[in-house]
């Protein structure tokens, strides 16, 4: 990307649904080069707008961290085959303590303890599972955005949205009908599509599918997210954190790196480890930095393990392309 694709996707982070006049006025070029632009990368699968009906908010799912170690050459057939799992969200290979880390959608503790039990430990392979359970979020990839625009050209754009970016949401259920979930998986596919043609995949009329959308945006059951692999903005060394905090200051630790841009989710969790999510930085001098400084930092921490990853298979519900790994 060159820098007015960079800075575009900025825009695009800030307001995932943001017209090509708003995204020309947030970057300083002409409307129809950000239209350009714009089709351009996400045509190329640099970017991907998508909608996300919020597990949490309709009640239809909560998330789950597994955090695996596999047999040497294992790790990324076992991988693949989580990848392969529908309520599977992401999956990585990573170094350090375990091998690969994923997260999973799970809708009940039937579910949950399928997963945990029986799935996950008959895969070939694995030899060890750890399992962290989310029951607060702090900050979503809904909200992420690194330093690609001015803070007050963020704002702008985030104020144009319809849709919560920012965690947690409201602790309230949302229900959604039949149509609801029709235009939520027509834009899990493209979520910048147009109202009319909205309508058209969804058999109603353009100002219905709009009325039901923005409903379900307000309420925070719909969220528009842009997906974009870090490295494709210069941010090639990825990794994902599970730390250990005195829980008398794990609120203020969770706040602390939400409020940082080199991360991307941070969610209070269950089990080994109570702090759990993922980073994206430019080099591994600014990995150690962030280490030492904000990691360090942090109130009541007393223990922290970093995983670098090494290929990520799957992000946002769809698979990479799967390469072996030499």
């Amino acid at each position: 990307m060159d820098d007015l694709d960079r800075r575009i996707t900025g825009a695009l982070l800030a307001n995932p649904r943001a017209s090509n006049a708003q995204i020309s006025d947030a970057v300083f070029t002409s409307e129809a080069t950000a239209s350009r632009r714009v089709a351009r990368l996400v045509r190329d699968g640099d970017v991907r707008v998508i909608g996300v009906l919020d597990g949490e908010a309709t009640g239809r799912s909560r998330s789950l961290f597994v955090r695996l170690r596999c047999r040497p050459g294992e790790a990324h057939r076992s991988a693949q085959r989580i990848a392969a799992w529908s309520a599977c969200g992401s999956v990585k290979l990573v170094t350090g303590s375990v091998d690969c880390i994923a997260e999973i959608g799970y809708t009940s503790n039937d579910h949950l303890l399928a997963l945990t039990l029986e799935q996950l430990p008959a895969l070939d392979g694995v030899l060890a599972v750890w399992s962290n359970q989310v029951i607060r979020r702090f900050a979503t990839p809904h909200s992420w955005l690194p330093d690609l625009l001015p803070d007050e050209i963020v704002e702008q754009l985030r104020a144009q949205r319809l849709d919560p970016w920012a965690d947690p949401l409201p602790d309230r259920r949302v229900r959604t009908d039949a149509l609801d979930e029709r235009i939520a998986a027509a834009l899990a596919e493209d979520g910048r599509l147009g109202w009319q043609r909205l309508g058209e995949l969804c058999d109603v009329s353009p100002v219905t599918v709009r009325r039901r959308a923005e409903a379900m945006m307000a309420s925070g059951a719909l969220r528009m997210r842009t997906v974009i692999e870090p490295e494709r903005i210069g941010l090639p060394v990825n990794a994902f954190v599970a730390l250990s905090v005195n829980p008398t200051q794990l609120s203020r630790a969770g706040e602390l790196l939400a409020g940082h841009p080199s991360v991307l989710m941070i969610s209070a969790t269950t089990g080994d480890r109570n702090l759990c999510g993922e980073v994206a930085l430019a080099s591994d001098a600014a990995l150690y930095a962030f280490i030492s400084e904000t990691i360090g930092g942090l109130p009541g921490l007393q223990h922290a393990d970093v995983a670098v990853a090494l290929h990520s298979l799957k992000r946002a519900g769809r698979t990479r392309h799967l390469t072996a790994v030499r």
